[in-house]
C-alpha cells in the first residue's frame, strides 16, 4: 500500500495517515472521483481514499487487469444490507432494458446536471484554468504546482481516463449480445429434447396401446 500511496499522492503527503482525496495528485484526484461515483460506487465517505480506492487507482496507472465482474459482484453484495442504496442503478437500467424488462410502474429519475462530470468538478478541487489551457492549483504560482495539467476545452482534461472506460461499454454490450445468444441456444436446445422425448413417448403409446395423455391446462 505504501507503493500505491506514494503513486497517487503528492510529494509532500505523508504516506502513514489517514488518505483524504484533497492529499492526492491532481490526475489521481480526478481518478478517484470517478471511482466513487461510477466504477465502485458509494453514498458516504466520499473524500476518504480507502484500500481498495488504492488498489484500483493502482491497477490504472500500472496498466494492471481488473476484474470488473467480481467488483461490481462485490459492490452489489454489500448492498444487500437492509437500507442500503442500491449501486449502478443507470447500469441496472440498462440491463433490465435490454431484457425487455417493463419500468412503466418504476419511479423514474432524470440525470440531473449536477450528475455530469467535467470542467466544473476540476474547477471544485481547487484548481483554476489558465489561459494556456492547463489547470493549477488557486493560488500557486505559474510552472510550481505539480497538479499541473494541459487542456483544450472544457471536457479534454478528464479524456485521457474517460477513454480507458469506454471499453467498459463496449464490454458490456458484447456480454449482454452473448448471454442473450447462449440463452437462445439453451433454450433450442431444450426444445430440441423435448421434442425427442414426446416423439419417443407417442411411439411407447402405439406399441402397447395407451391412451394419450390429457391435454395441459
Amino acid at each position: 500500500m505504501h507503493d500505491a500511496r506514494r503513486l497517487v499522492c503528492t510529494n509532500h503527503e505523508d504516506m502513514t495517515g489517514r488518505l483524504l482525496a484533497g492529499s492526492l495528485a491532481l490526475e489521481s484526484r480526478i481518478l478517484h472521483y470517478l471511482i466513487v461515483r461510477i466504477l465502485s460506487p458509494r453514498s458516504s465517505n466520499l473524500v476518504q481514499v480507502s484500500e481498495e480506492d488504492l488498489i484500483v487507482m493502482w491497477a490504472f496507472h500500472t496498466g494492471r487487469q481488473i476484474d470488473w465482474a467480481h467488483l461490481v459482484w462485490y459492490r452489489m453484495h454489500k448492498a444487500l444490507r437492509l437500507n442500503a442504496p442500491l449501486p449502478y442503478p443507470h447500469l441496472v437500467t440498462l440491463f433490465l432494458q435490454h431484457f425487455i424488462i417493463p419500468l412503466d410502474s418504476e419511479p423514474y429519475i432524470p440525470i440531473k446536471r449536477s450528475f455530469l462530470i467535467g470542467a466544473a468538478v476540476v474547477a471544485s478541487f481547487g484548481y483554476r484554468k489558465e489561459h494556456d489551457g492547463s489547470w493549477v492549483k488557486k493560488g500557486a504560482q505559474p510552472n510550481e504546482d505539480e497538479g499541473h495539467l494541459p487542456v483544450e476545452g472544457d471536457s479534454f482534461l478528464l479524456q485521457s481516463i474517460l477513454d480507458r472506460f469506454d471499453g467498459l461499454q463496449t464490454y458490456v454490450g458484447e456480454r449482454f449480445d452473448s448471454l442473450e445468444h447462449q440463452v437462445d441456444t439453451r433454450f433450442e436446445e431444450m426444445n430440441s429434447r423435448i421434442a425427442k422425448v414426446e416423439e419417443v413417448f407417442t411411439i411407447i403409446r402405439d406399441c402397447f396401446d395407451l391412451p394419450s395423455p390429457p391435454p395441459s391446462v
